[in-house]
């Protein structure tokens, strides 16, 4: 009979517990995190490659061949790589704070801790270790599979020909496997938030005889955050590029090559200008905000099923340590 229950998961993280606010709390915390890291970032590539130098001769319209040679040094390329990783680090460790924090509450129903309640607690790393397994699986799984897709056409080809109709079975298969994989092991970072220890594989348990209403869910998401982040860019791009873009086309009507310079040049002006400036801000914090709110409605979707999932005896839950 617990098989039966309705999973309902596509809003869940939006529903009875959210009055509290902890998710709303936890995404601030993220992105007021995240615009720190990213500005560490930039300023650590500045100070690295001697930006400073490089942007006060491009500002005067000049070049500077010592800026250049500094930005283009082997020290200079061989920091930023170090910088990068430190940041990718960094910014993954975050992320899989944030979603510890979402699941924790949605799961578990505890919160706080941390900045706003992100925290480099146990159930932080068993989260980044899923964020590693998936990548490790992502790589692996993606060359082996190549290399039986490639063995399958070969062999269909030579036996049916290559205008067989029967050619579109390795094509379905490449879009069908991964879906399907995805989806069963998608809960795996809730998977091991609700048991307390990290089960990256018991997701699939979770997700049994669950395919279709978490695939339907992970649809519905994505098509909604489509559709808004394609009107709030096509909101701004109507507001504040249309009319220079336009212009631009105009001045370059018959010469392909000029009129792709016009339209540079047209949009570095706008986005000059202080309310150009101001609407690409307005932009980006709105597609931000989607963006969390998409993240936080999966890691719904995703606590969801596993919550049901302990109901259910699927998978059992440890003693808090």
């Amino acid at each position: 009979m617990s098989d039966r229950q309705a999973l309902n998961a596509t809003f869940f993280a939006f529903r009875k517990r959210e009055k509290s606010g902890v998710l709303l709390q936890a995404a601030l915390g993220f992105v007021i995190l995240a615009i720190v890291l990213i500005a560490a970032f930039i300023g650590a590539i500045y100070g690295v490659t001697g930006g400073a130098a490089f942007s006060q001769a491009a500002m005067a319209g000049q070049t500077d061949p010592d800026a250049i040679a500094q930005m283009m040094s082997p020290a200079a390329l061989g920091g930023v790589m170090l910088i990068y990783l430190v940041f990718l680090f960094a910014f993954f460790v975050l992320t899989a704070a944030f979603e510890a924090a979402c699941l924790r509450w949605l799961i578990r129903g505890e919160s706080g801790g941390g900045f706003l309640g992100l925290q480099l607690g146990a159930d932080t790393w068993r989260v980044y270790g899923v964020y590693w397994v998936w990548l490790i699986a992502f790589v692996i799984g993606t060359i082996v599979f190549a290399l039986l897709l490639a063995l399958l056409t070969g062999a269909l080809g030579a036996v049916l020909g290559a205008d067989s109709p029967f050619m579109l079975i390795p094509l379905l298969i490449a879009f069908i496997v991964p879906i399907y994989i995805s989806v069963r092991l998608a809960p795996a970072a809730a998977t091991s938030v609700a048991e307390r220890k990290f089960a990256f594989f018991d997701a699939w348990k979770v997700s049994r005889e669950r395919f279709w209403a978490l695939f339907g869910a992970f649809l519905l998401l994505w098509l909604i955050y489509t559709v808004a982040v394609s009107i709030v860019i096509g909101m701004w791009m109507g507001a504040t590029m249309v009319n220079v873009m336009t212009d631009a086309m105009n001045r370059g009507a018959g010469d392909p090559a000029q009129a792709a310079e016009a339209i540079n040049a047209a949009v570095l002006n706008a986005m000059s200008t202080p309310t150009g400036l101001i609407s690409y801000v307005v932009m980006q914090i709105a597609s931000m905000a989607l963006a969390v709110t998409f993240y936080i409605a999966m890691y719904g979707v995703n606590a969801r099923a596993a919550a049901v999932a302990l109901e259910e005896a699927k998978i059992e839950q440890q003693p808090a340590s």
